[in-house]
């Protein structure tokens, strides 16, 4: 019987799924930390719209120190979650995100394997990726950052004929203000259209806000959507953008003021142009995990969660590299594992501990970025054109034995 098992390559891609699993599940538990606070302060916009407008962003809870942060279209979206009790709200937001998880990794490699993935193979890799940080942070924190990846990829990996492309990206930028850097994107690759329903949707988000409440809507794009302190300290190891690295490395708990203005200006000037080259390769998930990562390192503030990136960034790095193209599973697995064991959190950090790093702990503390800027320079690199390209479905057929 067992040897009709494992001679079957269908049955040993399900063992394969089911094994991979029973190992993240048994591991999981030991880095779950945050218990949805994320959800909590979303749940409290949202009751706070449905209550009093006015008081979005002075809501507290007792226990967490962080206000409400999105516009006020995002409390729109998060008022019906605040109606429901607790347990269902964050069981409902994993689940969210788990479905947001594995539709990100069957549209990733769709790019990679050329052939239909076996369920079994994206089951495993959806779950052996739960591992990864920033995946684990985001389920953990109740955060909504996989669910907007899956839909940003949807919107703009979707067919150019396709009745409003660009809808699903204005509202993502509607609810959390980072998407908007793909308009970048759509801007660049002279995607009129998309760029047309993209623009249109968001600024509809907008005024939804101020129809809601027109002066709290003026206080937020007037004065608190340029206010860092309400979103936590730059310096902290866990803000992996240029902001944090400059804060760390300067002194300044202030961030690294005209210099970051500079390199924020540099960062996407040379990332869309390798954007809409990667696009024009036809390197389509390349250009825009690099749109992303401009996201991230130009933000103010990129919580480590916020790398959720790394997923498709990572599958990049073997389609549109001579480095992924000829070593396509030490590549791989060495991204997602520097993810996963995550050095940012290796050096002392909090109470401002971050600004007195060595230069190993400056290396371990800011590795994603590092991680980021090395990813930027393969793919500028390019894949090659004589490279002979690996038979993905032969990584598949190995991993199942």
């Amino acid at each position: 019987m067992i040897t009709g098992i494992l001679g079957d390559p269908a049955k040993r891609r399900w063992w394969l799924a089911v094994g991979v699993c029973i190992v993240v599940a048994s591991i999981m538990p030991f880095v779950w930390d945050h218990t949805g606070a994320d959800l909590k302060v979303y749940r409290l916009g949202g009751a706070a719209l449905l209550s009093d407008p006015s008081s979005l962003y002075t809501s507290r809870l007792r226990y967490i120190s962080m206000p409400f942060t999105y516009p006020i279209f995002g409390g729109v979206v998060m008022a019906p979650v605040s109606l429901l009790p607790w347990p269902l709200a964050y069981g409902a937001s994993i689940a969210a995100s788990l479905v947001a998880l594995v539709a990100i990794w069957r549209m990733s490699l769709k790019q990679f394997f050329k052939r239909r993935l076996h369920p079994a193979v994206l089951i495993a890799v959806s779950a052996a990726s739960l591992l990864i940080e920033p995946v684990r942070e985001t389920l953990s924190y109740g955060q909504i950052n996989l669910i907007l990846c899956a839909v940003i990829l949807y919107d703009v990996l979707g067919p150019k004929t396709r009745t409003g492309r660009g809808i699903w990206l204005g509202l993502a930028a509607g609810i959390k203000l980072t998407p908007l850097v793909f308009l970048g994107l759509l801007l660049v690759t002279r995607q009129w259209k998309a760029l047309a329903y993209a623009s249109a949707t968001f600024l509809g988000t907008v005024l939804i806000g101020f129809l809601i409440s027109p002066r709290t809507a003026y206080e937020y794009w007037a004065h608190l959507i340029s206010d860092t302190s309400r979103i936590g300290g730059l310096a902290y190891s866990g803000n992996q953008s240029w902001n944090g690295f400059l804060a760390r490395v300067s002194g300044d708990l202030d961030g690294g003021g005209r210099l970051w203005q500079v390199v924020v200006l540099v960062t996407v000037i040379a990332g869309l142009w390798l954007s809409r080259l990667l696009w024009r390769r036809g390197e389509q998930l390349a250009a825009v995990s690099t749109t992303a990562v401009i996201g991230l390192l130009c933000s103010p503030v990129s919580w480590s969660h916020h790398w959720v990136w790394v997923l498709p960034l990572g599958v990049s790095l073997l389609t549109a590299t001579k480095l992924g193209r000829r070593y396509p599973l030490p590549t791989a697995l060495t991204w997602f594992a520097l993810f996963a064991l995550a050095p940012i959190w290796w050096p002392p950090r909090g109470d401002n501990q971050e600004l007195s790093w060595n230069s190993v702990q400056i290396l371990a503390g800011n590795s994603y970025v590092w991680l980021s800027l090395t990813a930027a320079l393969l793919l500028a690199l390019g894949r090659g054109r004589r490279e002979k390209v690996p038979a993905a479905a032969e990584l598949e057929q190995d991993a199942a034995r």
